[in-house]
């Protein structure tokens, strides 16, 4: 028994073994095979990854052969393109300067049929054309000498201007050298006359040759058409001309004439002035004297009678009104002498202050280049009146009247 349990137990072992040894070599066999799959598989890999290297090699090598073969067509392209181009400028070049030379030629030829005509109607244009471009230079100078003479006339407003401005400022103004206005207007007048002379003239010869060109066009050849075409266009130039010079003429002419108004308003505003001036400087003289007789005038020793008493211009029983008088009140004045010369005027004061009547007075009007002589003023007419029913017995008062005096 133990015998069989040995034998069996040495025959387990011994199939152990042999599965043990089996499965090794199973697992060998298994791992060789593997090997030999992964060693097949990295060749495999390893072929196509070659073959996908020279096929992208095959293939860039062809592109890069494509692109230089592209590249060498481009070029050969560009290059003849160029030379077409090139070629092309050359006849283009060769047409227009064969063209350039046509045309030099042929205005050569219109050029001498302009200014070198054989027709006596062409000579006549050419010689009319010639005499208004002459005319043109003398019209251009008159109307800058029209322009200059304009200036000057404003000039003498605007310093005249400034001389009042100054003037009602108070200011001095130092006195422009003199200068003769008539001649002045005189030189004005024939430059103005010559100018329409020389506008007259040339519109007339501008008329003429409009009137050859009509008849000149009659005529069909090309030749004449281009001459034609010539004096078209001379005839729109003089006429442009013409426009301008006239218009220029008219806009000087209207200038002048508002420097004119311009002028004559300060002219007036400085006789104003200088009339207010000399007013000022009567009125202070005139206030000066008054002074003098009231301070310096005696009460005369014995009784004047109105025989010594020159009254000048009797007024009569009506109210006399004056209006606008210098440095007096508007009012009701009870006037006892009217006198227009100064040493009546103070002989009649002065007898007035030697009766006792130093609060006499006077006023000046410029109207009437007359003195009124007062002493009392009144601002309404009931008051006036009462004043002249009591004005008494004195001999300087036999005469006195009411005067009203009406200022704005």
């Amino acid at each position: 028994a133990e015998a069989q349990a040995k034998l069996l137990e040495e025959q387990k072992a011994k199939k152990e073994a042999e599965a043990q040894a089996k499965l090794l070599e199973e697992q060998k066999a298994k791992e060789e095979a593997e090997a030999q799959a992964k060693l097949l598989e990295e060749q495999k890999a390893k072929e196509e990854a070659e073959a996908q290297a020279k096929l992208l090699a095959e293939q860039k090598v062809k592109e890069e052969a494509e692109a230089q073969a592209k590249l060498l067509e481009e070029q050969k392209a560009k290059e003849e393109a160029e030379a077409q181009a090139k070629l092309l400028e050359e006849q283009k070049a060769k047409k227009e300067a064969e063209a350039q030379a046509k045309l030099l030629e042929e205005q050569k030829v219109t050029n001498e049929a302009i200014t070198s005509p054989t027709d006596d109607l062409g000579k006549s244009m050419l010689q009319l054309t010639q005499r208004a471009d002459k005319a043109k230079a003398i019209q251009t100078e008159l109307l800058k000498q029209f322009d200059v003479a304009v200036e000057i006339k404003n000039q003498n407003l605007k310093d005249l201007k400034e001389e009042n401005d100054l003037s009602e400022q108070g200011i001095a103004v130092q006195p422009k050298p003199f200068k003769s206005v008539t001649a002045e207007n005189n030189a004005l007048k024939a430059l103005k006359v010559q100018l329409d002379e020389i506008i007259e003239q040339r519109s007339q010869q501008l008329e003429d040759l409009k009137s050859m060109y009509n008849e000149r066009s009659k005529v069909a050849t090309q030749n004449l058409d281009e001459v034609n075409l010539f004096y078209k266009k001379e005839i729109e130039r003089l006429t442009a001309e013409q426009l301008r010079a006239t218009t220029t003429r008219s806009q000087l002419e209207s200038r002048l004439e508002e420097i004119r108004i311009a002028t004559e308003f300060e002219k007036r505003r400085r006789i104003k002035r200088a009339a207010f001036d000399n007013e000022e400087e009567r009125f202070a003289q005139d206030r000066a004297t008054l002074e003098s007789i009231r301070t310096s005038t005696a009460t005369s020793e014995t009784a004047l009678t109105s025989e010594d008493f020159d009254f000048g211009e009797a007024l009569g029983n009506n109210i006399k009104i004056l209006k606008n008088i210098n440095n007096v009140d508007s009012g009701f004045y009870l006037i006892i002498a009217v006198h227009t010369d100064k040493a009546k005027r103070n002989e009649f004061l002065s007898k007035v202050v030697a009766s006792g009547r130093d609060t006499i007075d006077f006023f000046f009007d410029v109207n009437t280049n007359k003195y009124y002589i007062f002493y009392e003023k009144f601002d309404s007419i009931e008051a006036a009146n009462n004043a002249l029913k009591r004005k008494g017995s004195n001999p300087y008062n036999i005469n006195m009247s009411l005067v009203k005096i009406e200022n704005q």
